[in-house]
């Protein structure tokens, strides 16, 4: 099967490379998808290197054709996205036939690698727009809730059509679609400014001491296989060590706080991050009260599904419909969306 053509779909980020890869009379969801960690700012020389070995691990053809969306042009290495963007197109030419890449747009098209380098914000933060259409052809009308390792996308859908009021990632900001908190990078201290602490309240340190991904390690909502990032003190990921990086919230440590301190200060972290989302989705029903079901996804799509059920929403989990891959759904719904193109033209 590997020699069959077929299409490979990207989500190229800062910090992780997702790639899905449908055959080409596949008529089922992807059932061959990869997540690579790997941080762009570190050792941006290896993104080529990175794509090949996803490629290899796919059993990519060499005639596939590869439908691309990124959100790597947001990486601090660059000064802007123009610059951003044509950093991945050249890591992309320099990996696979110019003739096959096919460049996802915001606007729900694909452009060759030369349109990408000349209107680069056509391209940029494209992956929520390609996840969107695609969930806009199961599930007609609802909000798309995505939550991420860094990020959670909040998309309305009505009668089959993307209902965004943004496009680029300030105005998505702007209009609660986008909500820079996710499932695993994502600071303690930019969640919540106070937690419970022996009987009264606490404010929390500003020191970059634990993460959202601590906070479910502990509470078994995340295993550590799915921390694919550096821990903040460099110690391993395991229920201990996350534990004694929560305790640092407070400027504690494990002698000073037994087990519910920390069970009520990672209960407390993770109740907000979904009462973040929760007015964000709020934001959205407000401009679509008619919709009434969330489709939810992601390495977070359980606290996407809390903070749906909280505002009132019936979930429909998108695991399913991708075989358990849902956090690879931009890529798999890129090259979904790449093969429907392919067969109208």
């Amino acid at each position: 099967m590997t020699g069959q053509p077929g299409i490979v779909g990207w989500d190229i980020g800062g910090v992780n490379t997702k790639a899905a890869r449908l055959f080409a009379s596949s008529r089922a969801p992807a059932s061959c998808s990869i997540t690579l960690p790997y941080e762009l700012q570190r050792a941006p020389a290896l993104l080529s290197e990175t794509l090949r070995s996803a490629a290899r691990e796919l059993g990519a053809a060499p005639d596939d054709r590869h439908a691309v969306t990124m959100t790597a042009e947001l990486s601090q290495m660059f000064r802007t996205k123009r610059e951003g963007v044509a950093f991945v197109i050249d890591a992309l030419e320099a990996t696979f036939p110019g003739d096959r890449l096919h460049v996802y747009t915001l606007a729900g098209e694909f452009v060759s690698p030369r349109h990408a380098r000349e209107r680069p914000l056509e391209v940029a933060a494209s992956n929520w727009s390609a996840t969107a259409n695609w969930v806009a052809q199961l599930v007609p009308t609802c909000i798309l809730v995505d939550v991420g390792t860094t990020t959670s996308d909040l998309i309305p859908i009505r009668n089959g059509k993307v209902a965004a009021e943004g496009s680029t990632d300030p105005e998505r900001l702007l209009t609660g679609e986008l909500v820079y908190t996710g499932a695993l990078r994502t600071p303690v201290e930019a969640i919540a400014r106070e937690v419970p602490l022996w009987g009264g309240t606490a404010g929390v340190s500003a020191e970059g001491f634990a993460l959202s991904g601590d906070v479910y390690l502990w509470l078994g909502r995340l295993g550590a296989n799915d921390y694919t990032c550096p821990t903040p003190d460099g110690r391993p990921v395991t229920r201990e060590y996350a534990g004694e990086r929560l305790a640092r919230v407070v400027c504690a440590d494990r002698e000073l706080l037994d087990e519910s301190a920390v069970d009520a200060l990672a209960a407390s972290v993770a109740g907000a991050q979904v009462q973040t989302i929760v007015r964000a989705l709020e934001l959205i029903r407000k401009r679509c009260p008619g919709v009434a079901t969330a489709v939810v996804t992601g390495l977070g799509e359980f606290i996407a599904a809390d903070a749906a059920r909280a505002v009132g929403l019936s979930v429909i989990s998108l695991t399913d419909q991708l075989n358990g891959a849902s956090q690879t759904a931009p890529a798999t719904a890129v090259a979904w969306l790449l093969q429907q193109s392919l067969r109208v033209d």
